[in-house]
This record gives structure tokens, C-alpha cells and sequence, in this order.
């Protein structure tokens, strides 16, 4: 009675977080991998009877089946490399997010600002070969 009156489906919650996404995009190239695995064998098997098969209008099957076959395959890889780069996209994303959160990151910003003050603090004092730099700027110090 559900299907008659169009009761809607429970859908499955969206992925919560990157590394769920990169873990299902992994699976799903595990499974296109196996495919892969599947028509080479088949290829080999094919390969050793157009081999064994005298010319003709059988053989002539035989290669246009295994034409289709390793088109199949090449669409697959294609399938493949782009899993692959979307799930190296989605582990870059993850550690950018990562580094973002990470405590050590920010204290490491926080005293790198602090640095930055003192030593253009210090530049004002700093003498170089005798000369001394008051005036110059920090950046213009560092530049060369």
C-alpha cells in the first residue's frame, strides 16, 4: 500500500565529514579496479583464442569482441584515474582543514607575529658593517 500512495523513502544521511566522502570515492575505485581485473582476464582469454583460431569470420568475432572489451577497459581506467583525483583532492582538503585546527599551527602564527614586532624593533638598533640602520624599514633589510 506504501508504493501505491508514493510513501517517501528514508534517505541516508549526507556524508558528515571529508574523510567519509574519500573513503566511499576509495571503495568505489576498489570496485572499478576488480572490474578491471575481471576484463583483463578475459582479454588474455581472448587474446590465446584468436591465437589458436584459423582466419575468418569467427576470428573476425573474436577480435571485434575483445575491441569492445578493452574499450570497456579504457573507460574504466578513465573512471578510475578520476576517483583517484578526486580522492587526492579530498585528502588535501582534509589536511588543509586539519592544519587550520590544529593548536600548534595557530600558536606557531601567533609567535611568528610576535617575532615579526621584535625584530623590526631590533632593526632600528642593528648596525651592518658600520653603518648604522635606523631609518630602514624591516622589509627592505630582509629583501636582498
Amino acid at each position: 500500500m506504501e508504493r501505491a500512495f508514493s510513501a517517501k523513502k528514508e534517505k541516508d544521511p549526507a556524508s558528515s565529514s571529508v574523510q567519509d566522502a574519500s573513503d566511499r570515492i576509495t571503495r568505489r575505485g576498489e570496485t572499478i579496479d576488480d572490474k578491471i581485473k575481471k576484463l583483463d582476464a578475459e582479454l588474455s582469454r581472448y587474446k590465446e583464442q584468436i591465437k589458436k583460431m584459423r582466419p575468418g569470420p569467427a576470428q573476425e568475432a573474436k577480435k571485434a569482441r575483445a575491441m569492445r572489451m578493452l574499450k570497456q577497459k579504457r573507460t574504466y581506467e578513465g573512471q578510475r584515474d578520476m576517483l583517484c583525483s578526486e580522492s587526492f583532492k579530498l585528502d588535501q582538503v582534509a589536511c588543509a582543514v586539519e592544519g587550520i585546527k590544529d593548536k600548534d599551527a595557530q600558536q606557531n602564527l601567533t609567535s611568528l607575529k610576535y617575532a615579526s614586532k621584535d625584530l623590526k624593533g631590533m632593526v632600528k638598533i642593528i648596525k651592518i658593517h658600520g653603518i648604522d640602520v635606523c631609518d630602514f624599514s624591516f622589509t627592505l633589510l630582509f629583501q636582498s
